[in-house]
Parts: C-alpha cells; structure tokens; sequence
C-alpha cells in the first residue's frame, strides 16, 4: 500500500515540476534577449547549450531561398558594367520620401536609409589634440617594416548587443573622446535590442564629436598597412562565429585594427566581445571581412583629410569605390560560383549603382546558395532591389521571415511600409512607418517617409 501512495505522490511531484517548468521557461521565452542571455549564462556551462534550446526561438539555418528556381545568367552579371550606374554619395541620405501612390510602382527613395544626423542634445565637440596621442612602435615611410602597433586607445568590452557603439568608442579614445558605448548607444540604438548599426550611422556619430570619418567598401590588408603606418586606425565591419558560444552561429561584428605584424601574417585588433590585442592572421580577417564587403570606416583628425584621401586613391571617389568592390566581387563569383557571400557582394555592388535588376538576380543567387539567417539583420540592399524591381511579394516574405524571430531591425519595418504605400494601402504604411521609429526615434527614414503621407 505504501508503495502504491509513494508511486502516486513520485508521479504528481513530477507532473508538478513538468508543470512548473513549463511555465518558466514561457516566462524566460516572454524577456527581451538581453535578459534571457543574462540568466543564461548564470547557469553552468554544461546546462547552458540546453537552456538556449529550450528558451531561445527555433531560427532558421539559413536566409529563405526564392521562391522559384533562379537561374542566372553568368555571363553578364560577372562581365565588366559600363551602363546603368549612378553616382553614390559619399554618406547615404538620411531621408527616404517616397510619394503616395496607388499605382504597383514603387514610390522613388532617394537612397538607402540611414541616419546621419545625431540629435543636437548628443552632439558635444570635444578638444582633440592637435596631434596623435598615440605611439608606434615603428613607422618607416615604406611598408617594409613587420611590426606596427599604435597605441593610446582605452579597451573597452561590449555589453549586451553593443559591439558598434563599444568599438567606436575605442576608435574615438585614440582622439581623446572620455564617452563610453553607452554615451554612444544613445544615438546609435536607442533600443538595446536593434540588431544593427550601420557603418554611415558610426561615421555621423564620429563626426559629431569634431572629427571626419569615412566609409568606404573593397578593402585590403595592405590598405589597413597603409593607413596604420600614417598613425590612422581602421575600423571594420566582419562576419563573426564567437568561438565560446559556437551554437550560436555566424553574426555581423565590428573590429578596430590597431596594429599588423608581418612576421605572424596577422593584423592586431581591439576587439570588444574576444578581448584587447588580439592576433588575427590575413587570411581569416579577410575571409570574414569578405562577409560585409570588406566595409572600413577611417575616423581621423581634420587636418589629416589629405592624408587620408591620398591613401585611398582612386577609392577617394565613391562611385570608383563601388566600381572597384563590384570588379572584386564579381572576381571572387567566378573564381568560386558556389560562394554565397561572393553573389551578395556582388548584389550589393550593383543596388549602390543602381543596377537593381542585375542586383536583384545576384541576391537570388546569393540566397539559392544559402547565406547565414542573420545577414539581413544588417545589409539591406536585398530589400532596396526587390522594393525598385517592383517584387513587393519578396521584399515582404524576407522582411517577415526575420522579422518572426527578431522584431527590432526598424529598416524592415521600414521596407514594409515602402511596399504597403505602393500598393495604395496608405494606413497601413503608416502603421509599418510608426513601428519603424518605435524601435528607433532616430531612424529619419521613416520619420519622413510617415511625414510624406500625412500623420
């Protein structure tokens, strides 16, 4: 008889914590990420890889795949482009104002969205120093030297979600800047949880506190050689794969190089989420470098614009610059056809020259290959080829496909409001539109585009 009862208590106590635990992990499920990362990681190494199974949404592996088979016609996508370009300006527009329509033709944006403005409250002008604050180990007028180090930053480790603000901040100490990433984030993502600040929104911000910046794509080592050996750090956009934490698969990164040592083959990077003075060989910076298009942002002082311009030569001139990226991009496609990151480059290469139908036909091919499922949490130009080419069903299935695990990247928002105002559904654009500046009352974007149709 006991043993019958001690069954049925056994039972009903299990049932009670099947039941209890059910419930706390709905409630874990229902935190923002940042909290649910942080209890986490309170737990014991080996239980954390459960946890995360068990709490975190079910992400995809991979970006969707169109909807049809795609087939691409190589040989024009890969040839040399003469037509059908624009010139891109050197910092993006901060405002998209697309005309209300009825009509399936898209509303005409005046470039990619972006801000590029901080609000005057963060816009403090701090003394730099007349000259560098750092010093170099070494640094000969030539490249033959194997050992460049500047130094003179403050290292700082990123919180929650914060690598861009983190590294900036970095960039900025070189120059004497006392703020930190929080003084950063204010401008940069208000909302802790937005997924993406993007390299012209850094240079804005650079360029508040009384210095110039730069963002420039197609970048190489010996470009990085050259600009250390003038005492100018870079700043890069990257593929990342955390190696702690490998579960949780590819993301996009920021790192600041501040030094290069040829006898290693690596660069030396403060890197805000692996530590200070990390060695990292040629080869794997540029292989996840690669991943963004080998994006850079020069952060330097007025009196070293000359410098600067001479050092990027022909990439001085932007539309050159993308000109350039699209030759590399289209190099690296045939090389190796089979390389997603490639197609997207080469996407990206043509939607900032305004060929969107041959970039909409790339990032097909991209996505048919098979990109990580977080890229479009931080490149966009996908979304502005669709939206130009008039394929809204697309634009709208990404968006809703990122959007389903992640809801705070306001560009998507942004997307969606662009293809419901196309499509004559104005009280709906303005809903996509307000869920934009929700998530950022900096996005400018959005905030003219909800002006355009009238609050």
């Amino acid at each position: 008889m006991k043993t019958r009862y001690a069954s049925r208590w056994a039972f009903f106590a299990a049932a009670i914590g099947a039941v209890m635990l059910m419930i706390g992990v709905l409630a874990v499920r229902s935190l923002q990420p940042r909290y649910q990362d942080s209890l986490i990681n309170r737990l014991p190494s080996f239980l954390r890889p459960a946890a995360r199974s068990l709490i975190l949404p079910d992400y995809p592996d991979i970006v969707p795949t169109p909807a049809t088979q795609i087939t691409v016609d190589a040989s024009q996508l890969l040839a040399p482009r003469q037509t059908k370009t624009r010139t891109p300006s050197p910092t993006p527009t901060s405002s998209l104002t697309p005309t209300p329509t009825s009509t399936s033709r898209p509303p005409e944006p005046t470039g990619q969205p972006s801000r590029t403005d901080p609000p005057a409250q963060l816009t403090p002008t701090p003394v730099i120093p007349p000259g560098p604050r750092q010093a170099a180990r070494s640094t000969p007028a030539s490249l033959e030297s194997t050992d460049v180090m500047l130094t003179g930053f403050r290292h700082i480790y990123q919180t929650w979600n914060n690598c861009g603000p983190a590294t900036l901040s970095m960039n900025l100490s070189f120059y004497g800047w006392d703020g930190g990433q929080a003084d950063a984030a204010k401008f940069l993502k208000p909302d802790p949880e937005d997924k993406n600040v993007s390299p012209h929104e850094m240079a804005a911000f650079a360029r508040s506190m009384g210095l110039e910046a730069v963002v420039r794509v197609n970048g190489s080592i010996p470009l990085i050689k050259q600009f250390l050996h003038a005492g100018i750090p870079v700043l890069i956009e990257k593929g990342f794969e955390p190696d702690p934490q490998p579960q949780e698969g590819w993301q996009g990164h920021y790192e600041l190089i501040v030094g290069y040592d040829d006898s290693k083959s690596a660069v030396i990077a403060m890197d805000s989420y692996t530590g200070p003075n990390q060695s990292v060989p040629y080869d794997t910076l540029d292989r996840y470098w690669s991943h963004f298009n080998r994006t850079l942002i020069i952060v330097y002082r007025p009196d070293q614009t000359d410098t600067v311009m001479q050092l990027l030569g022909a990439d001085a001139d932007p539309a050159e610059n993308i000109a350039r990226a699209l030759a590399t991009a289209q190099a690296e496609a045939a090389a190796n056809p089979s390389n997603p990151f490639a197609w997207f480059n080469v996407g990206s290469s043509f939607a900032a020259l305004g060929d969107y139908e041959s970039a909409a036909a790339a990032y097909d091919q991209a996505r048919s290959l098979g990109l990580p499922w977080r890229m479009t949490w931080y490149q966009f130009g996908i979304f502005e080829a669709y939206y130009r080419t008039g394929r809204f069903d697309d634009v709208l299935a990404l968006a809703d496909a990122t959007l389903a695990t992640t809801p705070y990247i306001e560009e998507l928002w942004y997307y969606r409001g662009l293809v419901h105002q196309a499509r004559g559904e104005p009280d709906t654009a303005r809903e996509r539109f307000r869920q934009a500046l929700h998530y950022n009352p900096n996005f400018t974007a959005a905030a003219d585009a909800l002006a355009a149709l009238g609050q």
